[in-house]
């Protein structure tokens, strides 16, 4: 049976660059089209059961031109980690990798016929129609079609229990696609959402609107790019004056914000270098208030206090810039609602280290829990926003 490798799967990303031997099978991860952003890869190996095999990504080195300001010290997205390996989509193991600061490598013997291999694992079109379709069966939930993406697609908007009288709550996933962590993350916290014997998730439905975007950027999901849209447009740099042909994703969510009102924002990304989940409150922005600094340490605690994965303490990655760039979300968000909290999140692709688990190091599972200990730090954040109303 011969070895075949393809990326012709959702949010498959790869190039083959030789395959005839599968002791060095030689890949490289192509570049966002229009961009200098590297790192997503995900594809599908058939025809190798039970066979060794040796896979090398070639040009990792050209992923050092995307790297984030200030991000000397820290180590880069191919050490000390190694991709996720599923047989059958829903459970994924961590495999060890190598890097020498070009060529990034790992070994994997198929336990079937068909295995996949990806950065961090994939959540494709059908896991959001299922998230969507499951958050639908409660009748106080909604879905909105708040716009169309470059290529057409919708970005949806799910809003549980709206009521013009509560706090009004934003969060915001995948705006960069390979930042999959996100989509987990949401299941995670709609699971409990959903669950009318949830007391906790009960209250903070009773409490507040919550409002849900899932997948900021489907072009990009779809076509397994690493941060940009199908117009090649990052969409965390086009909140200040978002362009609507080269950045509708964004015109249509800071448009259903403005229309709605904000109260507080979580921004979902992930990031391929730190060991931490990290939280940061858009402190810097203009008309910026000491006053919110308090709700965001009471939500910050609470998260703590709900989920050991999450270490509070980490600074703000290379410093926080003195001048945000409002063309980021969370610092648009936290300029345009001055009375609002607006937070980053960041999860990692590694894994934490407070309290790592080697063998699957940041994963799906863990992903989805720390959704679920969501429900306790909107909770307590929830007080200190009606303050401000």
């Amino acid at each position: 049976m011969t070895i075949a490798i393809s990326s012709m799967i959702p949010s498959g990303r790869i190039d083959v660059l030789d395959a005839t031997d599968p002791a060095a099978i030689r890949l490289r991860v192509p570049g966002d089209p229009g961009s200098d952003f590297v790192g997503w890869y995900n594809f599908r190996v058939s025809g190798a059961k039970d066979v060794p095999c040796r896979f090398v990504i070639e040009g990792c080195r050209e992923a050092e031109a995307g790297r984030l300001t200030g991000r000397e010290g820290y180590e880069d997205q191919w050490t000390n980690t190694g991709p996720l390996v599923s047989a059958d989509g829903h459970t994924w193991r961590r495999v060890p990798a190598e890097y020498d600061g070009d060529t990034f490598s790992f070994t994997v013997t198929p336990e079937r016929d068909v295995i996949q291999i990806a950065k961090f694992a994939p959540f494709g079109p059908e896991r959001d129609a299922a998230l969507i379709s499951r958050a639908l069966t409660d009748p106080g939930v909604r879905l909105d079609e708040i716009g169309r993406s470059v290529q057409g697609r919708p970005v949806d908007r799910l809003t549980f229990d709206a009521d013009a009288g509560k706090p009004v709550l934003w969060l915001v996933a995948r705006q960069h696609p390979s930042e999959t962590q996100g989509g987990f993350l949401l299941e995670g916290l709609l699971e409990r959402l959903l669950d009318p014997a949830d007391a906790g998730a009960r209250v903070l439905r009773q409490s507040a609107e919550i409002n849900i975007v899932p997948n900021a950027n489907p072009d990009g999901s779809a076509l397994g790019h690493t941060r940009t849209n199908a117009a090649g447009a990052n969409l965390n740099r086009e909140w200040e004056t978002p362009d609507p042909e080269r950045a509708p994703e964004v015109v249509a969510i800071r448009s259903a914000m403005e229309a709605r009102g904000l109260d507080f924002f979580l921004d979902c990304h992930a990031d391929q270098e730190l060991h931490c989940n990290f939280i940061w409150p858009s402190e810097n922005v203009p008309g910026w208030r000491p006053e919110r600094r308090a709700p965001f340490e009471a939500f910050e605690a609470a998260w703590a206090a709900a989920s050991p994965d999450y270490e509070p303490g980490h600074p703000y990655p290379g410093g926080c810039p003195e001048s945000p760039d409002l063309g980021m979300a969370w610092n648009w968000v936290g300029s345009a609602f001055p009375n609002a909290l607006s937070v980053l999140l960041e999860q990692p692709f590694k894994d934490v280290s407070a309290h790592p688990v080697p063998e699957t190091g940041w994963c799906p599972a863990r992903a989805h829990a720390f959704g679920r200990s969501l429900v306790q730090p909107l909770l307590a954040v929830l007080p200190h926003l009606e303050k401000t109303r």
